[in-house]
């Protein structure tokens, strides 16, 4: 799954963290974002950690339509075509000689946000994939919340 020029993600610890399981991260801009069990750690490019509990972190996933000026990646859907230069009609412009067709994308777009300042928006290339990602933030939140109900962190 491809997460956009800006963003990518694998299995990685931070840095100053010692840890006995693996942990995804994903990099976004000048934050990356480490998933643990219990909580996401949020570390900026300027040394500054946070961490957000999956209880407070809001996930919502909805499907984008890109033009791709470049190569589709292997696992997009490609759901129309259009022209690099459009005329008014819609149609392409023939004033340039380079004017070809360009694919356009159907991706997910899954927005990470909290009311502790996290907003982030992930492209992911395979439509409905982000509904599984979310699903499982989503159970892990439910699974904290009925162990400890009363933990506001």
């Amino acid at each position: 799954v491809a997460l956009g020029s800006t963003c990518e993600y694998h299995a990685a610890d931070p840095a100053t963290v010692k840890t006995n399981i693996e942990t995804i991260s994903i990099g976004v801009g000048r934050q990356v974002l480490y998933f643990f069990p219990d909580r996401v750690l949020v570390y900026d490019r300027d040394g500054g950690v946070g961490a957000v509990g999956y209880q407070h972190l809001a996930v919502t996933v909805t499907g984008s339509r890109c033009i791709e000026d470049g190569s589709v990646p292997p696992d997009a859907k490609v759901v129309d075509r259009t022209w690099k230069y459009v005329n008014k009609k819609g149609g392409p412009d023939r004033r340039f000689k380079d004017n070809r067709e360009l694919p356009i994308c159907l991706y997910d777009e899954v927005a990470l946000t909290s009311e502790t300042g996290l907003n982030e928006v992930i492209q992911l290339s395979r439509h409905g994939a982000a509904n599984d990602f979310a699903a499982a933030i989503h159970a892990v939140a439910r699974s904290l919340m009925e162990a400890r109900p009363d933990d506001s962190r």
